[in-house]
């Protein structure tokens, strides 16, 4: 009995520690992002390889143009796209003092990007862990978010649990089941407020800013790899913006669609496009319809939708709704868009299924993360509280 309650306070005790140092790192993360002007950026292609291969995620933090010298990797924002993260290759002085006129290059590119950046302050690449941007994908899932929650809800609640001493000889109290002891609180505290904090930041933050190839880049407002309700009526909007305005202008631009899933599910897509960005009532200009509404095959074949030369840009809209056979429970598909430009390729992928609970990043699960936790140290220290009164 004795060798149980050692064990359990062992494991109880290990837990907690580990989840403490957990949430120590997301202390200091969020305290370097809102004092240092630190960020994370993920690379979904190759063009800063084999530095930086695709699939890598890039500590940067944000300084100003004047700090920077050549042979700096550094993030760039650029005017309606998405961020550029390559090499400095060369460095001079900018309309004004604070200004600085760069041209940069990815290690995997033979030519410098088309043309040179005037920045006042750029961010620069301060580390990078190859093949994390998955990694980082799979825990931000509501889902995967909320059971770790959970289950640290879980801990912390026995860990506060209030324990009755047990009356036992002198020299038996060693092995007995102790209260919990400072150090366990401490730990379980700092798991509580890790907890919080990380779960706020994902519910407020933007999300990680998407680096891109020097000609192409394309951007979804749905997380990629998520799986979504899909409807036999009312559609599931996904816009994707595609932008090769940086292309050589002797190519094409070209946008394929492609699907693959059960056969139990007969899934119908309709694709728009806009000359600008899609709103919430729609599109302001310029909307032509790429594809007419009706089936589309779980087979993988690729359907194309748009061809046209560069260099050029299109705001994409695809509606999906589906339906699936009455003797199926569930039935889903993985949708995948693809963009080529300049030899440069990028796709995105979300998944969908019928009658299938949503999972896109709902707020109320990342809000049920601190809550799980408060509840159950609530809960802990209400029974504490009785049991001192009697």
């Amino acid at each position: 009995m004795r060798r149980a309650v050692r064990t359990g306070r062992v494991i109880r005790e290990v837990l907690l520690t580990v989840l403490a140092l957990g949430g120590v790192a997301c202390i200091v993360l969020v305290i370097l992002a809102f004092t240092g002007g630190y960020s994370l950026i993920m690379f979904k292609t190759g063009s800063m390889a084999p530095v930086i291969p695709a699939g890598s995620v890039a500590l940067v933090q944000q300084v100003s143009a004047g700090e920077v010298a050549v042979g700096d990797i550094v993030t760039v924002d650029r005017q309606d796209a998405l961020p550029i993260t390559h090499r400095i290759t060369s460095i001079t002085d900018g309309p004004s003092a604070e200004l600085r006129t760069i041209t940069m290059r990815g290690d995997a590119n033979e030519v410098d990007d088309p043309a040179p950046y005037t920045v006042s302050d750029v961010r620069i690449v301060r580390g990078s862990v190859p093949h994390l941007a998955n990694v980082i994908v799979w825990f931000g899932n509501p889902w995967v978010l909320g059971g770790i929650t959970i289950g640290a809800a879980v801990l912390v609640t026995w860990a506060f649990w209030p324990r009755e001493p047990r009356a036992v000889p002198p020299e038996k109290v060693e092995t007995e089941d102790k209260p919990t002891t400072r150090k366990e609180r401490r730990a379980a505290g700092i798991v509580v407020v890790g907890l919080i904090i990380a779960s706020s930041t994902t519910i407020w933050a933007p999300q990680p800013a998407l680096a891109s190839s020097d000609i192409l880049t394309l951007s979804s407002d749905l997380a990629s790899g998520t799986t979504y309700a899909l409807d036999a009526v009312d559609p599931l909007n996904w816009h994707v913006t595609v932008n090769a305005a940086s292309a050589p202008d002797d190519g094409n631009l070209t946008v394929d669609l492609t699907a693959n899933g059960s056969p139990d599910l007969a899934l119908n897509t309709e694709v728009r496009s806009c000359e600008i960005d899609w709103t919430a009532t729609g599109c302001d200009r310029g909307e032509r319809v790429l594809q007419d509404n009706g089936p589309l095959p779980l087979d993988g074949t690729w359907a194309s939708l748009l061809n046209q030369p560069t260099p050029a840009s299109a705001h994409l809209r695809i509606s999906l709704t589906a339906t699936s056979d009455a003797d199926t429970a569930s039935a889903s598909a993985t949708v995948t868009v693809r963009a080529t430009a300049g030899q440069e390729v990028a796709d995105d992928t979300i998944n969908g299924g019928d009658d299938l609970p949503p999972t896109g990043g709902q707020s109320w699960l990342i809000l049920a993360a601190p809550a799980a936790v408060l509840v159950g140290l609530g809960v802990a220290l209400l029974v504490a509280a009785k049991r001192r009164r009697k």
